[in-house]
């Protein structure tokens, strides 16, 4: 099998990710994705498992808990998403994303093993991906994985395998559409991943969802470490170049980390994957060091957080939306950055919180372009407009559009900023990065 027809072969299946969902309801079948696994030979119990939830944050909680596991010694696997450019980001092992090649045989093998149960009818792209995922970490004899949840919780394809730890990033409003409209209804909806036994590792909560969690760690006799008590972050420093810190642990401290990633959220994201990673330690599978944190914090990586894509002009790019992570990100953007103008790109997804994002970036920027990404879950932009009222804002039809007349109203020392989606995000730095390439071979050709 070749990489184009296995991808043509996951594009068979219904992609929830890019359509405007309604309500939930139990459309997704577990018990149908187990009967799946049992006839593949149960790839996820080859394997110890860590399981994340939440928010915003929990790629970065996911990516540097794996990061962390690898550097003490451990074959470990990562499955994240959304992806920013390339399917592939979303399955990688010590760190590196999953080949064309190997992409290929492990559909070939899960075509092999599960024939006709691989129905269109019955599951959904990011479904038959997740067992991509789980098969590809039984080939490459991966020790410990790492899963982080596509939406929710309870019905997530990834809650099908048993943690060894559960983490949390912060849960806000998110999916309203989906999920349920109560902070609540939402916590609830994630807590579901906590299994009887389970280790539980949760950053920092409102009180009404740390209940949530609280409550069900006992129903499931589970423990529970909270990032700001068991294990805390400190001497908080951010800039373009990343965020370093200190974090203080139950077996220790771990001092002058620095992050690649920029954003001061990123210090207590690394603490609650301090936090998991000395759980593992407690179970016996992972004996963390402050050497290991360090050297996995400082690789940790993920494309569309906080980063910078062009610096003439600045353009960076943030998947922020909903309204806590548009609050941390301006927050962010005003502490980290200098620039004389700041001209934010928007584009949000339609079952998001557009109200509450537009109402934390009214008075921001002092210009909006606001667009849509090519999928059919992007929100209409006159809508997103109406909640902008007052601000300068200009509407588009597409990326392309928007991002041309970013780089036309852009000044010598001005910022873009892109915002809203990982799709608006994913758009935009393809483009960019088009737009180097041929700079850089015009270049050449002088």
């Amino acid at each position: 099998m070749k990489y184009s027809e296995a991808i043509e072969f996951l594009n068979s299946f219904y992609d929830y990710e890019k359509i405007a969902l309604d309500p939930l309801k139990e459309r997704f079948n577990l018990g149908f994705l187990r009967e799946i696994l049992k006839k593949i030979g149960d790839p996820d119990k080859s394997y110890r498992s860590v399981h994340i939830a939440g928010t915003k944050g929990k790629g970065s909680i996911s990516v540097f808990t794996s990061n962390i596991i690898a550097e003490a010694g451990y074959r470990t696997g990562l499955y994240i998403s959304p992806h920013v450019s390339d399917i592939r980001e979303r399955i990688s092992v010590d760190d590196r994303v999953i080949s064309e090649k190997d992409f290929a045989q492990t559909v070939r093998a899960l075509l092999s093993s599960a024939g006709a149960l691989l129905d269109p009818e019955k599951l959904s792209y990011f479904e038959v991906l997740t067992l991509v995922a789980m098969l590809h970490f039984k080939m490459k004899e991966v020790e410990v994985a790492v899963f982080e949840c596509g939406m929710g919780g309870r019905l997530d394809a990834t809650n099908v395998i048993t943690p060894v730890v559960c983490g949390f990033a912060p849960i806000s409003h998110d999916h309203v559409q989906i999920l349920g409209t109560k902070i609540t209804e939402i916590a609830g909806e994630k807590a579901a991943i906590i299994k009887k036994g389970a280790r539980c590792v949760t950053a920092r909560q409102e009180p009404a969802v740390l209940k949530i969690i609280k409550d069900k760690c006992r129903e499931q006799n589970a423990s529970l470490s909270i990032v700001g008590s068991d294990v805390t972050c400190g001497a908080v420093k951010a800039g373009p170049g990343g965020t370093s810190f200190d974090i203080y642990g139950r077996y220790g401290n771990y001092n002058k980390c620095h992050a690649r990633m920029a954003g001061y959220f990123q210090a207590e994201n690394c603490a609650a994957a301090v936090g998991i990673c000395e759980e593992l330690k407690d179970a016996g599978i992972v004996p963390v060091s402050s050497d290991a944190v360090k050297k996995g914090v400082s690789r940790a990586f993920l494309p569309g957080r906080l980063e910078i894509l062009s610096r003439d002009p600045r353009i960076v790019i943030d998947g922020a939306q909903n309204a806590d992570s548009a609050a941390k990100l301006k927050y962010s953007i005003e502490q980290i950055f200098k620039y004389d103008r700041l001209i934010l790109l928007l584009g949000l997804s339609a079952d998001k919180d557009i109200k509450g994002v537009c109402r934390e970036f009214k008075g921001f920027a002092d210009e909006f372009i606001i667009t849509r990404a090519q999928v059919r879950r992007a929100a209409d932009p006159d809508i997103i407009r109406g909640y902008l009222k007052g601000e300068n804002a200009a509407v588009t039809g597409n990326v392309a559009e928007a991002i041309g007349l970013a780089f036309k109203r852009a000044r010598e020392k001005d910022m873009v900023l892109v915002a809203g989606s990982f799709f608006l995000a994913g758009e935009v730095r393809e483009i960019v990065h088009r737009l180097k390439g041929q700079r850089q071979e015009a270049r050449g050709e002088k």
